[in-house]
């Protein structure tokens, strides 16, 4: 299995503090299938300053420690980027996901859907492919109340014409264009064991009925809550998975 976010690299973001921790995700991750993890720490401008080079460095020096230890991962580097009003300047020398021209990215909390739309667009426009963190955790495509709730089960009828302007069909005109240029997504595992609340859970399943998502990550930024969580994650991706070979779709709570 591949886990493709994961913030296990030490003492570079807001994952592990030390190389112990990092090696004790690691052997979690290893523990339970895992062969391969992209490290994924933050690239906010400001916030968490991360350079290529420096992921790159981090990235090596972590693999052989864990070629040291026997520890069977084989990682590669990579940076989860903010869609914010910086992320330009980083798109210049962006660092991707190992060797693939996907980048990771994420929609900021308080993101308003012109400044994500146009950042997606620079992205297509350099030849990359946003892969989106987590989209079942997205404030923005879930705005309670909004009529575009629930948007991704509807967006085969919505129309194809340009955005009016209004929030709404910027929204709308986001989610056409993640998936009219060929954007992936990436799920979180916890989202499906309930980690993150009922709400979160039922998007998650939503999305994975629908054959949304491209990837699965952990998204794991410490031994103690990726031991927590992991497991639970497999064995809930397992059993709904289970159950669509069978045929059932899932019925119930949405």
């Amino acid at each position: 299995m591949i886990d493709w976010h994961c913030h296990i690299l030490p003492a570079i973001d807001d994952g592990p503090e030390t190389l112990a921790e990092s090696l004790e995700m690691a052997r979690i991750l290893a523990a339970v299938g895992f062969r391969q993890v992209h490290c994924t720490p933050h690239a906010i401008l400001g916030r968490f300053d991360n350079r290529p080079s420096q992921v790159r460095k981090a990235t090596v020096l972590l693999q052989k420690e864990l070629d040291a230890t026997g520890i069977p991962l084989s990682l590669s580097p990579g940076m989860e980027y903010y869609l914010d009003e910086y992320f330009p300047v980083l798109l210049e020398r962006p660092q991707t996901l190992g060797d693939s021209r996907m980048l990771l990215v994420e929609i900021p909390s308080q993101a308003s859907a012109e400044l994500v739309l146009d950042n997606i667009e620079r992205i297509l426009q350099r030849g990359y492919v946003p892969l989106l963190a987590h989209p079942e955790r997205s404030a923005l495509l879930y705005r309670e109340g909004s009529p575009l709730k629930g948007l991704l089960q509807r967006l085969l009828v919505l129309p194809s014409g340009p955005a009016t302007g209004d929030e709404d069909s910027i929204v709308a005109a986001l989610w056409m264009e993640l998936q009219d240029k060929g954007s992936l997504f990436q799920g979180n595992l916890p989202s499906l064991s309930g980690y993150y609340g009922r709400r979160v859970q039922r998007r998650a399943e939503s999305h994975l009925e629908g054959g949304l998502y491209h990837c699965f990550g952990s998204d794991g930024h410490g031994a103690e809550s990726l031991q927590a969580q992991l497991l639970p994650a497999l064995q809930a991706l397992a059993g709904y998975q289970k159950l669509q070979d069978t045929g059932y779709k899932a019925q119930g709570e949405r």
